[in-house]
């Protein structure tokens, strides 16, 4: 078809650059074809495929080229085969179009030969008045024909809707019948972007500032199975706020199968539709990708239509209109979320109604915010901000005003009322506030009261080290940095009835005042808990309402610390104030300990009648607060009603808690304003509260929350309003504070109402993913039953572990929660190790009913190093029970008893009802373990602890709270070429650990174990590590060291509370010690049990790195022939050596400094006389009455004297020291004897010592060496130590001096002395010569056993003597100047008993040889009661000396 309109153009000339429209309606026919099959057009969608309309014009001969324009039929607008469509377009001309032209002509080309065209109409037009907004209302109706009935193109012509992808689709007009009727509707198909849709401008001067429009639309799609949402955009360039993309109206998610779906609402005009040319209008789908395709949209009835203007002013219940004047400034607090939407006015008119209400006309109109009729509680508020007396700073452009400060005047009342503050303050400089007063102390009859502070640059009022004064009734608004402010020194100061309006963000963490805070702008920060805080209202702040928080110290002026823990102080009155629309919480609640100071339930944090209500997250944020009270209150349209976070011991008790009212709803979707659920992953609740206890100690409330008197509704319109919200719930928990690995958080309700049409309370399954498997609230009343029914019981996780043992009285309940009537739950849980037991079951069975139950274990998993940490990364088993008799037994998969490595048994506090299972109601069953299992299952206590084995580094553990990197398999790279285990450590006091299997801790307990471990140290870069010094002391952290963790209960009776004791330094580094080596850490111990006990290798110095191999905990076999290990040095290094006393004691091996050129051991840099080297000792074979002999050799860097006692002189003794249950004995168990050194200076240490009652099998037993010079090196070699086995046939050790000195030793240190010689009785061999006498009774003595002597018992006592002068010649004596033998008897009943015997021999005395002794006896009952029994022989003139040899007391049979 050709159509020349050139006489059309003739007779009426065309409009240069006005929109004409051009429509077709057409219908091809392809022969080639049936009826209704896809087009050539459509199929291929190829511009050579698809018909066009070209526009000729024809320029006059010289003028100028014919040329053409031409525009597609796009295939999403032709019709099918032989049905009629239409095709409309739209056409310019501009002035080169029109000028000089001759002819005009329209063409319709680019058919398929041997198409059939049809064409009924052909429409050239301008647009009509259809095309616009009526002239008499333009504003009344915003969208030109959104309901498709009434176009141009008689009818079917697309214009003023518009494409913004011509290319792809124009939108058409379609009509369909529906129940007889006809109805026309807009389609758009052939989308390839989300914004592709119906698009359309409007006339921006119709947005007029506080008026609502309502918008609304029909809306339909195909193509796409799966819902789509979309919303209503405005968008384009404002006059104030930049492009703006509104989005007055998000529509719910549909579906196909729904039809044509209607989606409506308000909203408000405020600057973000102050446009500057006439704004686009689009509709945006959300569900559509490229893998999902684009769907193909119908419309229908698209509107935006006015409602109502902008308020004309107010009106005030309650009020006088002389209260009010003609031209005073008033505020309007925020209606919505954010205090910037708060309304400043000037009255205009004041007049008084016949209901006593006031009306305030203002001056220009607002708009309409929530009032005290609408929403009874939570209104706004209006605060008269003029007043007659004003002081305002002088605005220079740099928030620099005026300041007012009353500074360092104690005692003196102040009083500053009635007066307007505008631009007082300076941004960001210290103590330069509207209003301060400064470190004033005590100022009783102070008052700044019914003052306005408006646009200030730095704060309203802060109140700074002063006490007493009256803050009331005063009125912030527009503020810089925090509103009202109280110091941590503030005191008794009385705050009512304030206002803090419209809080800031000027300040930001650049431009802070160093030390303080105002960038996070509050209403009312609060740092001292003295003051009383009444009535008050936060509606505004940049980040809270009320910041309620408690340093723990005490800090005055300047920030200088003074005594005082702040958070633990008595707290003031907290009543009857409100906040909202704040743009975090409305209270920000902090650091109440008061609690641990006075231990008092009754005097502890309370917080009355408080309503939090528009906040953008929490009404109530409490943090750290323990056994606080919150008594009284009302939580509306908050994100989170009431959040508890690391708080225990909360009381909730007479609250109205909302979700989202509609109202709310609406009004914010008005006005353009931010809802609630901000973030996609924010979920909207109304108790948000902790699972898992947060302070664990003996003393702390542990309880989690008491509820009572509490109503929550509005928590059900889960996609009705909240579509951005994972989920809305009445009560929700904390996905990151399940500590414990499931729900512990003691935790009663009693008289709660849940409003809420899904039925749900709690959404179990939620809490479940967050770690919380096996909720249980204990419903004190019934209330929470579903069919309110019950009395009492409880609310619990919907699983069989749960509620099995409960029969048929727990029923299903929505949110995978379930209610059992009639019951309370006690609480009780085993913590075990996690690796190994993730198959494992623990099978409670109630002996009553045989009813049983297999309770799950669970574990937290963040990361490795979570996983591995050896204070929180156990497995727990929990079980909820009534009262009754249980069984509880851990089980594998397959129903076998096994056991967890260990079971850490704790309960949790007595349930609030009354029934709940206690401790001693539960008997725990463990697996048998004889003695010879234990011998098999404990001979090494350490688990992969052999590179030769290990494949993976479990069940290794660590003590790091910090980083990822944690314990890692190190191939190749053990010490003998296996697999090591390397740990990356930051802190001296972290470690690689293991737990001990408990069973074996159990079967072992008191007996000695050995650990091995070889460790390899390197710094952060993998070198050696320098800074390794095993001779520190253990707690100087340069050293590593065996800690042995041992969990113990506070009270065993209540089995609460659990707290770590350790044991350290049980083994250590070896010496020598090389760096670029393998270190050798060793030690001996007594094996204590206890539930759980873990071992640690700890305190290297600070980043230094372990490579750890060859770990074993062996039983240690107690040897009565050999209890000094090593004693020789045979190992040649220190193994079973470590040191006495404290300080950096040096400990070396010294090759070839020993007698007969062995190795000696050397301790020096001693810094006291004990301090020496020492040994722990294994004497569990030793039994008490035993003797003990102790010997060693001996010597130090400077001579000593053998027999004096002055420590800066003397030589050492050997001690042994035992503690048995903290009785601690310290034997001085061996001396010097003999006065001469053997070859190379060596003395020569023995003795003999009774082992005691208090010492038989003692938790640790050591043998050390000391007394000498500390500024002396000591030197030892040789040490042995075993038992005497008893021999009561021959009493005396050592009787014919064979062995020198040994078991001899003097009556008395520095009396006398003792010298070894030689030949002795028989001409050869030894005696000894005690010389140097100082009285006659210095001599000799030896220890015997006691044991033998038994009453009745006879002995011979035999000796050889011989007594010399100074000389040594002989002497001569007779009878009683001879020498005797005497028993010594000590620790008997009735005190010491001497028993001397005489020679029994009738023979003249040799002076010059040696004379035999000889005396009989008869055991008497007094020496044979007697704890310890020594042989003495002394009692000789003290100027002779006394050689003997040959002494022995033999029993008579």
């Amino acid at each position: 078809f050709r159509l020349d309109f050139t006489k059309f153009t003739k007779d009426c000339p065309l409009t240069q650059d006005a929109t004409y429209l051009v429509t077709i309606r057409l219908k091809i026919e392809d022969p080639t074809l049936e009826d209704g099959a896809v087009s050539i057009c459509e199929t291929n969608n190829h511009p050579d495929h698809c018909p066009k309309l070209g526009r000729s014009i024809i320029k006059a001969e010289g003028k100028g080229w014919l040329y053409d324009d031409k525009v597609r039929l796009l295939p999403s607008s032709i019709g099918r085969n032989n049905e009629w469509f239409t095709f409309a377009t739209e056409w310019t001309w501009d002035e080169n179009d029109l000028t000089d032209t001759v002819a005009q002509v329209f063409y319709l080309e680019n058919f398929k030969p041997g198409q059939i065209l049809h064409m009924d109409e052909f429409q050239f037009e301008l647009p009509s008045s259809k095309s616009y907004a009526p002239v008499e209302d333009p504003c009344l109706e915003l969208v030109v024909n959104g309901d498709a009935e009434n176009a141009d193109g008689r009818g079917w012509h697309h214009y003023p809707m518009w494409s913004g992808r011509t290319d792809r689709f124009i939108p058409t007009i379609l009509e369909e019948t529906v129940d007889g009727a006809v109805n026309k509707y807009w389609h758009i198909e052939n989308r390839v972007w989300v914004g592709d849709s119906l698009r359309f401008h409007v006339n921006p001067q119709c947005f007029m500032l506080g008026s609502t429009y309502t918008v609304s639309l029909r809306a339909r799609f195909t193509g796409k199975t799966h819902p789509v949402t979309y919303w209503f955009e405005i968008k384009g360039n404002t006059a104030t706020k930049g492009y703006r993309y509104n989005k007055p109206l998000s529509c719910p998610s549909q579906s196909a199968a729904d039809g044509w779906v209607t989606c409506s609402g308000d909203f408000v005009v405020d600057e973000h539709y102050e446009f500057t040319s006439s704004p686009e209008i689009m509709l945006v789908s959300q569900d559509e990708n490229d893998s999902t395709g684009d769907v193909d949209w119908d419309f229908d009835d698209a509107s935006i239509k006015f409602k109502s203007g902008p308020a004309a002013g107010l009106e005030v219940g309650g009020s006088d209109a002389a209260r009010w004047a003609v031209n005073s400034d008033v505020h309007i607090t925020s209606s919505t979320l954010h205090g910037q939407d708060a309304q400043d006015g000037r009255v205009k008119a004041v007049s008084q109604k016949a209901n006593g209400n006031v009306v305030l006309e203002l001056e220009n109109p607002i708009t309409p915010v929530f009032s005290e009729k609408e929403t009874p509680g939570y209104g706004v508020e209006i605060a008269v901000t003029s007043r007659n007396i004003k002081i305002i700073g002088e605005d220079d452009g740099t928030y620099n005003g005026g300041y007012l400060q009353v500074f360092h005047t104690p005692g003196v009342a102040q009083v500053i009322e009635g007066v307007e503050f505008v631009n007082m303050g300076q941004t960001s400089r210290k103590n330069r506030f509207a209003i301060q007063l400064l470190y004033n102390g005590n100022v009783e009859g102070t008052s700044i009261s019914s003052n306005s502070i408006r646009q200030s640059n730095m704060r309203c009022i802060s109140v700074d080290g002063t006490a007493n004064a009256t803050i009331a009734s005063n009125v912030g608004a527009g503020i810089t940095g925090h509103c009202f402010y109280f110091d941590r020194v503030s005191a008794d100061n009385m705050v009512i009835d304030n206002l803090a309006s419209n809080i800031n963000n000027r300040i930001n963490w650049n431009n802070r005042i160093n030390g303080w805070d105002d960038y996070d702008a509050d209403g009312f920060s609060i740092w001292s808990p003295f003051n009383h805080f009444i009535g008050n209202v936060a509606a505004g702040g940049h980040k809270r309402g009320f910041r309620y928080y408690l340093d723990y110290w005490t800090l005055g002026e300047d920030l200088i610390k003074v005594d005082g823990i702040v958070r633990r102080s008595p707290m003031g009155t907290f009543k009857d104030n409100k906040a909202h629309s704040n743009f975090r919480q409305g209270f920000l609640l902090a650091d109440f300990e008061q609690f641990f100071q006075f231990r008092d339930p009754e005097n502890v944090p309370v917080f009355e009648n408080l309503s939090a209500y528009r906040n953008r997250e929490q009404g109530i944020y409490s943090y750290n607060c323990v056994y606080c009270k919150f008594i009284r209150g009302f939580l509306s349209d908050n994100q989170k009603g009431i959040e508890i976070r690391r708080s225990d011991g909360i009381t909730l008790q007479d609250f109205v808690i909302q979700g989202q009212t509609e109202l709310f709803k609406n009004y914010v979707t008005d006005n353009n304003s931010h809802k609630l659920c901000g973030h996609s992953g924010w979920t909207y609740e109304g108790i948000h509260m902790m699972g898992t206890l947060w302070r664990l100690g003996h003393q702390d409330p542990g309880f989690g929350i008491r509820v009572k008197n509490v109503v929550l509704s509005g928590f059900d319109k889960e996609k009705e309003y909240y579509d951005n919200c994972p989920s809305t719930e009445p009560i929700g928990l904390s996905a990151d504070t399940h500590y414990g690995a499931h729900f512990d958080y003691k935790t009663s309700f009693e008289n709660v109402t849940v409003d809420d049409g899904r039925g749900i309370i709690l959404d179990g399954c939620r809490a479940s993913s967050y770690g919380y498997p096996d909720i249980v609230i204990n419903d004190i009343d019934g209330s929470l039953d579903p069919d309110m029914s019950a009395s009492s019981g409880a609310l619990v996780s919907d699983q069989t572990y749960m509620t099995g043992l409960f029969g048929d009285t727990c029923k299903s309940t929505a949110g995978c929660m379930s209610y059992c009537a009639g019951v309370c739950l006690g609480m009780f849980t085993l913590f075990t190790e996690r690796y190994g037991t993730e198959n494992y079951k623990l099978r409670v069975t109630n002996t009553a009913s045989t009813l049983s139950v297999e309770i799950p274990g669970n574990v937290r998993t963040y990361n490795e190093r979570f996983n591995t940490y050896a204070y929180d990364g156990q497995r727990s088993f929990a079980a909820s029970l009534p009262a009754g008799e249980y069984t509880a037994e851990f089980v594998d998969e397959f129903g076998n008893s096994v056991w967890p490595t260990y079971a850490e048994e704790q309960w949790a506090q007595a349930a609030d009802c009354d029934g709940g299972v206690s401790i001693g109601d539960v008997t725990l069953i463990k697996p048998a373990m004889d003695a010879a299992t234990a011998a098999t299952e404990c001979a090494d206590m350490i688990r992969n602890g052999d590179s030769a084995t290990r494949s993976d580094v479990t069940p290794w553990l660590h003590t790091k709270w910090y980083g990822e990197i944690v314990n890692e398999l190190k191939p190749g790279e053990g010490i003998d070429g296996g697999n090591a285990i390397a740990m990356d450590r930051v802190h001296h006091w972290t470690g690689i650990a293991q737990n001990l299997n408990s069973m074996c801790t159990d079967a072992r307990e008191g007996e000695f174990y050995e650990f091995n471990a070889w460790i390899k140290m390197t710094d952060a870069n993998g070198n050696p590590s320098t800074n390794i010094d095993p001779n520190r002391e253990w707690w100087r952290n340069q050293s590593p060291i065996l800690t042995i963790v041992d969990r113990q209960y506070r009270d065993a009776s209540t089995k609460q509370y659990l707290y770590d004791a350790e044991h350290r330094d049980l083994a250590n580094l070896v010496r020598p010690y090389n760096n670029d080596e393998w270190g050798h850490i060793h030690g001996i111990f007594k094996m204590p049990t206890s539930s759980r006990l873990w071992i640690e290798l700890e305190r290297a110095p600070d980043n230094v790195k372990f490579l750890l191999d060859g770990a074993s905990l062996t039983p240690l076999t107690c040897n009565r022939d050999s209890l000094v290990r090593n004693g020789n040095l045979e190992t040649g290094d220190s193994l079973h050596w470590g040191i006495w006393g404290g300080g950096d004691v040096v400990l070396d091996v010294v090759p070839g400094a020993g007698p007969n050129g062995g190795s000696a051991l050397k301790s020096s840099s001693r810094g006291h006389h004990s301090w020496t080297q020492a040994q722990v000792l294994n004497t569990e074979c030793v039994n008490a009455g035993d003797r003990i002999a102790f010997s060693a050799k001996i010597k130090t860097s400077a001579s000593c004297l053998i027999y004096s006692w002055d420590y800066n002189q003397r030589c050492n003794d050997l001690y042994f020291h035992t503690d048995k249950a903290n009785v601690r004995e310290y034997h001085r168990a061996g001396y010097i004897t003999a006065d001469t050194p053997d070859e190379g200076g060596w003395h020569h240490v023995h003795g003999i010592h009774i082992h005691t009652e208090k010492g038989e099998k003692p938790d640790l037993a050591k043998l050390y060496f000391a007394d000498a010079n500390a500024a002396w090196d000591v030197y030892t070699a040789d040490v042995k130590a075993y038992v005497l086995e008893q021999n009561c046939q021959a009493l005396v050790e050592n009787p014919d001096m064979e062995e020198k000195d040994l078991y001899w030793t003097y009556t008395d240190r520095d009396r006398s002395k003792v010298k070894v010689i030689t030949p002795g009785a028989g001409g050869s061999g030894h005696a000894l010569r005690l010389y140097d006498r100082d009285h006659s009774w210095r001599g000799l003595r030896q220890v015997l056993d006691p044991r033998c002597f038994v009453p009745g018992e006879e002995f011979t006592i035999y000796a050889k003597f011989r007594i010399t002068d100074a000389s040594l010649a002989g002497v001569a004596c007779e009878g009683t100047q001879c020498p005797s033998v005497v028993l010594y008897g000590k620790k008997c009943p009735s005190g010491d008993v001497r028993e001397k015997y005489w020679n029994a021999l009738d023979m003249p005395w040799d002076p010059e040889g040696w004379n035999n002794y000889e005396a009989t006896f008869a055991v008497s009952d007094e020496i044979a009661a007697c704890g310890s029994v020594e042989l003495y022989i002394h009692e000789v003139n003290a100027i002779w000396n006394i050689e003997i040899d040959d002494v022995q007391i033999n029993a008579i049979v």
